[in-house]
């Protein structure tokens, strides 16, 4: 059994990778040169795989090198937290949030705004996702709260559903079917079709709706977000059946917007760690979230807010 690397060890690790050379991490660390390449000769031989390569006079990190560094972030935070940080400062729990770029970018960050202006001092990160990555987020506690619009499911990991909406069809103003005051899969056969991503649960639902109505829209164009689903649909490349939430707030002149049927729902959730306990900052903005999807007008196409 190999001797376990030390703190200091992984120290030099990261200061050589930063600094590039021997002498500059050995000037940060207060240290010798030669103190420090017997550290990083310790490390690679408690860790069993070469670290770096010596080319043109200069330290190289090998691959295993940059891997394992990356793994030490969330030790060198912990770290850094329990050496000066007072549990009590509100800067102290910092509150990480992730979503898909459509939530993050066009409903968090404002909600962001105003929940740092009613807690002075809170430090909030957003970090964009896919869905799917959320999880992962989770289980390694690297988010406090996760925001999805897509039908999740695994062991350590929680839906709280917040809002739910109807989907609707998106067309330039001037498109054909835009003569329609609902859209329905028949009204589709056939139609340019703009869809999202095939690794969306969401597009998977989507087909189902399709196959049960034996209509095949001809998709011209594949996306990741509903925000480009919608600027393709207003440049005229085709029809999008998207998420009206957050997209569609106001009325957009070059748009046009149309119910679709059969009802096909989307909703809004939070996610949460089932193995950790909530954050206080964590449950003090889904609290404020839950508040402001309330207070705010519903469209059309929005339900009743489901009982969370």
């Amino acid at each position: 059994m190999r001797p376990r690397a030390s703190i200091r060890e992984y120290e030099v690790l990261r200061a050589v990778i930063s600094s590039g050379t021997v002498t500059a991490a050995a000037h940060r660390l207060g240290i010798s040169q030669p103190a420090v390449s017997r550290l990083l000769a310790q490390l690679e031989s408690n860790v069993g795989v070469t670290l770096f390569e010596r080319r043109g006079g200069r330290l190289r990190p090998t691959a295993e090198a940059v891997r394992l560094n990356g793994h030490l972030d969330r030790l060198f935070d912990a770290l850094a937290y329990l050496d000066g940080t007072d549990p009590s400062d509100p800067a102290s729990q910092p509150l990480r949030l992730a979503a898909p770029p459509t939530l993050g970018h066009r409903f968090l960050a404002g909600l962001m705004a105003s929940f740092m202006k009613q807690n002075p001092g809170q430090m909030v990160s957003l970090e964009t996702c896919t869905s799917n990555g959320l999880v992962s987020r989770l289980v390694e506690d690297t988010i406090d709260l996760g925001f999805t619009l897509a039908e999740l499911t695994h062991s350590a990991m929680e839906l709280i559903p917040f809002h739910q909406t109807r989907a609707v069809c998106v067309m330039a103003h001037d498109h054909p079917l835009a003569r329609y005051k609902v859209i329905t899969p028949e009204i589709l056969h056939g139609q340019d079709h703009i869809a999202l991503m095939r690794r969306h649960m969401v597009r998977t639902r989507l087909d189902q709706v399709f196959a049960n109505a034996n209509v095949r829209p001809n998709t011209v164009a594949e996306v990741a977000t509903g925000v480009s689903a919608a600027t393709l649909a207003r440049a005229g490349m085709g029809v999008a059946v998207i998420c009206p939430f957050p997209l569609i707030s106001q009325a957009h002149p070059e748009l046009a917007v149309r119910p679709f049927e059969p009802e096909f729902i989307y909703r809004v959730s939070f996610a949460v760690s089932t193995v950790r306990p909530m954050s206080r900052p964590a449950r003090a903005f889904m609290r404020h979230v839950q508040l402001s999807v309330k207070s705010n007008a519903r469209s059309a196409y929005e339900l009743r807010p489901p009982e969370c």
